[in-house]
């Protein structure tokens, strides 16, 4: 039987080349992306066959998403590292992908889901609540893969700061967008001013934290210096509120550049702008937020016009759902919530005293060196013991994470598990078991452990694509 990889489609075999490698032809919109030719340059270099290896596996399942889009009918953007590939980096090993960012419009969102999850993609991230992601969260995070997976944030707006969400319409990017074929199928970019506007705004947000990032803004203005409508550019930035994530964005990827990424007199323009302590107090507070969370939702509703929209954001980041609570708390018994929110305000203390947190969470999401999220041990746990619950909700035939329960009644539901406990693993030598709505250890789990159960694997073979389903059997008292 031919073993195919779930994320290019491509038998296994065909896809790993050592000497020869596979080299990726994006330049030219009407050309078929993917090409083959020989490069004895990544025959020597490792670290550039890894890079090269990681970014042709990501386009080739981009081809694969962009052409379920179209069929869709569901317009998918693509920003940043995958933008860049199509347009500006000629060799795959130019620059490292670390996922694909995809821009989807507001009312496309659900449809944008379904077609995800179609193709095996799986939700990898828990938020706040269910409802927190689209309306004051910008982005939700899906996987697809195990081997090798490809993480996809899927953005409802470009940007993290609460505050942009008033200033950037939903339309934001999407109007002036250019489509971009690749493979047998299109997805749209920003307009050269809307990319640049994007790219310099993220770098500020998130603190100048990656060197390619600078060089993206580099490379971008370099590429489009002569097609690059400035005025359009800079009316953009002050509509948007962005002129001063845009100023900061500049001048981190000037830094070490002898030409200009913009040209003098536009740069001034951008400095005349208006702004307000509103602007910098979100600038300032952009690139801290995952570090300061509380200060994260403070600044946030200060600097967020629209009352009423504020009250909301409040109430959802003071009081999240039970799904995330139960990250807080390790256990669950009569009263276990409200302690869960105690020990969730007692965060910025506990922190620093890994014992004293580990009493309260008994496990914790880690990203393996693949970037796929493991459930560990945040504690030693004895076996017999109870590592967490988990609720469930009826299988969409798509989520990796699932249970066939037997009811006293002798009906088997096939269900999907919802919650932090979802990302337990499988193993031939487990250390965990189901029993009923729980996982409990069966022998003692190390602190730093991966957390697995037992599994029967069924193996099935649909068209092209081998599809190995992972359940595992048990009866719910």
């Amino acid at each position: 039987m031919q073993i195919v990889d779930v994320v290019t489609h491509l038998p296994i075999g065909q896809r790993m080349q050592s000497a020869q490698a596979v080299r990726v032809v994006f330049k030219e919109v009407d050309m078929t992306v993917l090409t083959r030719a020989t490069d004895c340059r990544l025959a020597t270099d490792r670290a550039g066959l890894a890079v090269a290896t990681q970014n042709i596996r990501t386009m080739h399942f981009l081809a694969r998403l962009a052409k379920a889009f179209n069929d869709a009918d569901v317009p998918v953007m693509v920003l940043k590292g995958a933008a860049l590939q199509l347009t500006v980096y000629e060799h795959p090993t130019d620059r490292q992908m670390c996922d694909l960012d995809l821009l989807i419009k507001p009312c496309d969102i659900n449809r944008a889901f379904a077609v995800l999850e179609s193709l095996g993609a799986y939700r990898s991230q828990i938020l706040m609540r269910e409802d927190f992601f689209p309306k004051y969260y910008y982005e939700a995070e899906y996987t697809v893969g195990d081997i090798m997976p490809v993480v996809m944030d899927v953005h409802i707006r470009p940007l993290r700061p609460l505050r942009y969400v008033q200033f950037m319409p939903d339309d934001a990017l999407w109007e002036n967008a250019q489509k971009v074929q690749i493979g047998d199928a299109f997805v749209y970019l920003p307009c050269p001013e809307e990319m640049l506007i994007h790219m310099t705004a993220h770098l500020a947000v998130h603190g100048d934290s990656n060197r390619k990032w600078r060089e993206d803004i580099y490379r971008w203005s370099e590429q489009y210096a002569e097609q690059l409508d400035w005025q359009q550019f800079v009316e953009m930035a002050q509509k948007w509120r962005l002129t001063l994530p845009v100023i900061a964005g500049i001048e981190a990827a000037q830094v070490g550049q002898q030409r200009w990424i913009v040209p003098q007199l536009v740069f001034e323009n951008l400095l005349d702008s208006p702004v307000n302590w509103r602007d910098r107090l979100c600038l300032r507070q952009a690139p801290r937020d995952d570090d300061h969370p509380t200060a994260h939702v403070l600044v946030n509703a200060l600097v967020t016009p629209g009352i009423l929209f504020v009250l909301g954001y409040l109430y959802a980041a003071i009081i999240p759902g039970k799904e995330h609570m139960r990250e807080w708390y390790g256990h669950e018994h009569a009263g276990w919530l409200p302690i869960a929110h105690v020990c969730r305000l007692l965060r910025p203390v506990t922190k620093y005293f890994d014992g004293l947190w580990s009493i309260f969470s008994r496990t914790r999401i880690v990203r393996d060196e693949s970037g796929r999220p493991q459930l560990t041990a945040a504690r030693d746990i004895d076996a017999g013991k109870t590592i967490g619950h988990f609720t469930v909700r009826a299988w969409d035939g798509q989520a990796k994470a699932s249970v066939i329960m037997t009811d006293p009644h002798g009906e088997s539901m096939h269900l999907s598990i919802k919650g932090k406990m979802r990302f337990v693993g499988s193993s031939d030598k487990p250390n965990a078991r189901f029993d009923g709505y729980r996982i409990v250890a069966i022998k003692r789990i190390r602190k730093e452990d991966v957390i697995t159960v037992g599994v029967e694997r069924e193996s099935k073979v649909t068209g092209r694509k081998t599809r190995t389903t992972e359940q595992t059997l048990q009866k719910a008292a």
